[in-house]
């Protein structure tokens, strides 16, 4: 069955193309208002009264129940903004959105689509290659960019103030529309806290993002190495009742803290040990009165058990993590040889702990033998040692729970401390909800951040961008384009751009029109120190975006928001018929009656 295949007498497929754009007008009304430093909220609420409150685009779009194929594209390129930049997911869906409704007066007016097609890519091309001219190093005089490149590729950049000084203007810049804002600078100064320690590595995932309810979001800290939390049932095997023994004073905990061992891996219950215990002299008590079971299977199997379980004594490890849940009886001998157990269900996370306190994954617990582990002493260079032996480990108690604290911090080993490049951002909130935002807003700010230290050119903020290249497209194609048509849909973009800025102030509460006004004849003066000049939102005067606000956003940013809204906006305009297929009926086996 197709739907909306009627078109105009020219066959451009006019009311497709028309429904399809108000199926995405749709989306763009829900979205409009959360746009900016003073966008609104939304408050969404499941069936079953969960709910949250958020201004994230991609966020939004997630939860909305959007059937129309026209609309559903939108969520893809504000999915495609999120995992690729991490911020302007709102800014794409609303550009995508406008280039559309400015389309459609004149595609009424019989404009074929192809020309708006055509115009788009042509403004496209030339507001990227002005990003390209416009941009701003973050370090030096823009004159010696050989220099400024070379220097932008090697770790000691990390040590330029001048560089660090853009990271917390880009940082603070991405969270000023999210409810970190309040606190700017102090979730600033922990994200390129946490960006330098990944340096140019782009596995965001080193940094792990943990949230703790209570206490308040100032309480919000990075921490070297990696945070586990602790049962209160092994803390428990250990007699501590109460938060005072959990410091050194427990004899129990004393002695791995002292001597920490650590494994990590899959604890492969279904697979034997005993060929590799050749060479260990082992004296372990007999475990096996914690199984009673009669059954020669399970027996078998428990054995088995026991065999990896002696192992992991054998070797002295007092520490174990793992994505196997482990049963009550093992629980119980690991309680009494003063191990302790942490189950990380995700692979994903366990292979990034690994890697953070430069130890290797083990997927089978038979690969650990004392040939292994002999040659890994002697190696003292080994990348990955199969035990982990950090110089840093402590128990800390954070509101009503009890982690474990694993850090490399302190060894001296050059190996170590490149690989070991991972921490944990522990988030504070009064209350759960308001602590999932902040997760989602922080990991948005960790992911631009970690662009743009690969990326590290930067443009003014607050919209500011958007006028100058509507202003210089202008020119542009008034001086270049003698097609009149093709002229228009030129326009059509450069208008579509100025709608940005316009949507920053109607949201800020002031007069959009006498402000973008007024923003525009600044813009049309020649004068190169007016580039940047945009609206404060604050007080609603016109200033510097650079130098007088500080308000900074790297130049990927915008122009992954033009690539991707352009791009969108052509796919839609190509769209002369929607077809529905409707599934097929299921084959029903004849009924044949006997006479």
């Amino acid at each position: 069955m197709s739907n909306g295949s009627s078109v105009n007498g020219n066959g451009n497929g006019i009311k497709t193309i028309k429904e399809n754009i108000q199926a995405c007008m749709e989306i763009y009304y829900h979205l409009k208002t959360t746009l900016g430093p003073y966008g609104r909220d939304k408050l969404i609420v499941d069936r079953n009264n969960n709910y949250l409150s958020t201004n994230d685009g991609a966020t939004i779009l997630q939860y909305l129940k959007i059937t129309h194929p026209a609309a559903r594209l939108l969520i893809g390129i504000s999915k495609s903004q999120d995992e690729t930049v991490g911020d302007g997911t709102t800014s794409v869906v609303l550009l995508t959105c406008i280039l559309l409704q400015n389309t459609l007066k004149f595609l009424l007016l019989s404009i074929h689509p192809i020309i708006f097609i055509k115009g788009f890519q042509i403004s496209l091309d030339f507001c990227l290659n002005v990003i390209n001219e416009i941009k701003v190093s973050p370090i030096g005089d823009n004159n010696n960019n050989n220099n400024n490149e070379e220097l932008l590729k090697k770790e000691e950049i990390f040590e330029n103030e001048e560089f660090l000084k853009h990271l917390y203007s880009v940082a603070s810049t991405s969270i000023s529309s999210k409810i970190l804002a309040r606190y700017s600078d102090h979730f600033s100064k922990l994200g390129v806290e946490a960006v330098k320690r990944l340096k140019f590595n782009a596995t965001q995932d080193l940094i792990r993002v943990i949230g703790i309810t209570g206490n308040s979001m100032l309480e919000s800290q990075l921490i070297d190495g990696v945070l586990l939390e602790i049962d209160q049932n092994q803390l428990s095997g250990f007699k501590i009742n109460d938060r005072q023994q959990i410091n050194k004073e427990n004899e129990k905990i004393k002695s791995i803290l002292k001597n920490p061992s650590i494994i990590i891996g899959k604890l492969q219950l279904n697979k034997s040990c005993s060929d590799q215990f050749q060479g260990l002299n082992l004296s372990i008590p007999n475990f096996y009165d914690h199984n009673n079971n009669n059954n020669t299977n399970n027996n078998n199997n428990n054995r088995e058990q026991m065999e990896k379980i002696e192992l992991l004594i054998g070797f002295g490890i007092n520490i174990v993590i793992s994505d196997t849940e482990i049963p009550a009886w093992i629980e119980s001998i690991f309680k009494e040889n003063n191990i302790l157990y942490f189950n990380i269900p995700d692979s994903r996370e366990l292979e990034i702990i690994s890697h953070c306190i430069n130890c290797s994954l083990i997927y089978d617990l038979s690969s650990l033998s004392s040939k292994n582990i002999n040659n890994g002493q002697q190696q003292q260079q080994q990348q990955h040692p199969m035990i982990s032996k950090p110089n840093s480990i402590d128990i800390q108690s954070i509101g009503d729970k009890f982690f474990l604290k694993i850090s490399l911090k302190g060894d001296t080993s050059e190996k170590s401390l490149s690989l070991s490049n991972g921490a944990t951002i522990l988030l504070r909130s009064p209350t759960d909800t308001m602590l999932q935002e902040c997760i989602r807003s922080f990991k948005d700010m960790l992911n631009i951040l970690s662009a743009t230290v690969r990326n590290p050119y930067l443009i003014g903020g607050g919209g500011c961008a958007y006028i100058e290249l509507s202003k210089r497209l202008r020119n542009k194609a008034n001086q270049s384009i003698a097609d009149e048509k093709l002229l228009i849909s030129i326009n059509c973009f450069a208008d579509s751009l100025e709608m940005i800025p316009m949507i920053l102030i109607q949201n800020a509460g002031y007069d959009s029109l006498d402000l973008l006004g007024k923003l525009k004849s600044v813009h049309k003066s020649s004068n190169s120190s007016d580039i940047w000049k945009g609206v404060n939102l604050n007080d609603g005067t016109i200033a510097d975006m650079i130098s007088d606000l500080n308000v900074k956003e790297p130049s990927f940013l915008l122009s992954n928001i033009l690539t991707l809204s352009s791009r969108a906006a052509q796919m839609i305009l190509r769209i002369n018929n929607n077809i529905f297929i409707e599934p097929r009926e299921q084959f029903k086996i004849p009924n044949h009656q006997q006479s």
